[in-house]
């Protein structure tokens, strides 16, 4: 999205009402808008942080959420070491705490349901985040349209949404997960 575009979307408030840890690097963060939004699967949003002298940080992270999360926005975070604003999600930020954001942004890399399919999304690490928002809006959505998910990750401590995305693999509705591992050998939870 443009600069100019994403002038047009104002910066509104949103207060942290769940976090969820997700891997040891991935957290999630549920937000509820002060003023919501509808998004598409596949969109991100501004994040920014004003620190007590003034200064701003800026990034922007992709929606996890189904559009039908209903004024509620989770954000997956990883902690990135040498990071700006990660860090504060990851060692400060609680319930209760408010950030700004503005959104949604982006329109290249968006699916909706109405699209149809079949559709192939390719994901590794966190980058499976915009691509878990399409998964579940075709969940919800109750979408007949196939889709595989290869998604590359390098441990399976590291796999992002790892039992949600088994869960939905295993109903056999034509959703497809292909997982594979870089630094350690295949594993698939049994129960």
């Amino acid at each position: 999205m443009s600069e100019a575009s994403a002038a047009q979307s104002p910066w509104q408030t949103a207060r942290i009402v769940r976090i969820e840890k997700r891997t040891p690097r991935v957290t999630s963060f549920f937000f509820k808008l002060s003023r919501p939004f509808l998004h598409l699967a596949g969109q991100h949003v501004d994040v920014r942080l004003t620190a007590p002298d003034g200064y701003q940080a800026r990034r922007s992270y992709s929606i996890a959420s189904a559009p039908e999360s209903a004024g509620t926005v989770e954000l997956a975070i990883e902690r990135l070491e040498d990071g700006e604003v990660s860090p504060f999600f990851h060692e400060v930020a609680a319930v209760g705490d408010e950030i700004e954001l503005r959104g949604p942004l982006g329109g290249h890399f968006i699916w909706s349901a109405g699209d149809g399919g079949p559709i192939l999304l390719v994901g590794g690490g966190s980058g499976v985040v915009p691509l878990m928002a399409m998964v579940r809006h075709r969940s919800v959505r109750k979408s007949a349209a196939p889709v595989a998910l290869v998604f590359s990750a390098r441990v399976w401590d590291e796999v992002i949404f790892r039992d949600e995305l088994i869960g939905l693999d295993d109903r056999r509705d034509g959703f497809d997960l292909v997982l594979t591992l870089t630094r350690e050998p295949a594993q698939r939870a049994s129960d």
